[in-house]
């Protein structure tokens, strides 16, 4: 994961993988909170997989051009669940699999295009192979336990019996490990070596599954 990309040509082949990225991730969030009891997803409008629905440019421009970004976030009301602890901790983890589902899904399409056309297009295997990339970071990124990351969403649920002032000393600072580990580099190791091991992982399982088929 290169935070420092400025290669135009990258950017642009990465632009589908962001957009499939941030819409499957925030959808994932909207309809699982919507199933969990809460139709705060669906009266705004997030119970879709129109990109346009989800997508905060800022963030996805950084996404595309950094590697780091983010989309707009859904906005749900834990109170409406039905399992207010439990629904809190699989909306937060929906979104991290519907990435992880999507890198999958795509790699099984690349295995059958690359099978029914031997001279697959180089581009269309690079605008492929960066969706599963960027979809497996995407992932393990949200999976972190900082805010405002997924990752911190359920260990909060997770740790609900911790005092209400533990969390927000914990979120006043979140912002600044954030930018801290943008700075420094943390996240090329944090997310970029497990990213590197799923790739491998998903790759065996995926050759395993097309040859089953």
């Amino acid at each position: 994961m290169n935070f420092l990309n400025f290669d135009l040509v990258e950017i642009l082949l990465s632009l589908p993988a962001v957009f499939l990225a941030m819409t499957f991730h925030e959808f994932a969030h909207a309809f699982v909170a919507y199933k969990m009891g809460d139709p705060t997803p669906k009266l705004q409008g997030r119970l879709t997989l129109d990109p346009l629905a989800h997508v905060d440019w800022i963030g996805f421009i950084s996404f595309a051009v950094f590697g780091f970004g983010w989309a707009k976030p859904v906005q749900v009301n834990p109170n409406n669940f039905r399992n207010k602890r439990f629904g809190d901790i699989l909306v937060s983890f929906a979104g991290p699999l519907a990435n992880i589902t999507l890198a999958l899904l795509a790699y099984l399409v690349f295995l059958i295009l690359l099978l029914a056309m031997p001279a697959f297009p180089d581009i269309g295997s690079r605008i492929i192979h960066k969706i599963i990339w960027l979809n497996i970071v995407f992932a393990i990124l949200n999976l972190i336990p900082i805010p405002p990351f997924d990752g911190y969403h359920i260990l909060k649920a997770l740790l609900k019996s911790r005092p209400y002032m533990f969390f927000m000393q914990y979120e006043r600072y979140g912002l600044l490990v954030l930018l801290a580990f943008v700075w420094f580099g943390v996240f090329d190791v944090l997310v970029g070596i497990p990213a590197g091991f799923v790739y491998s992982l998903m790759s065996q399982f995926a050759a395993f599954i097309f040859m089953m088929i």
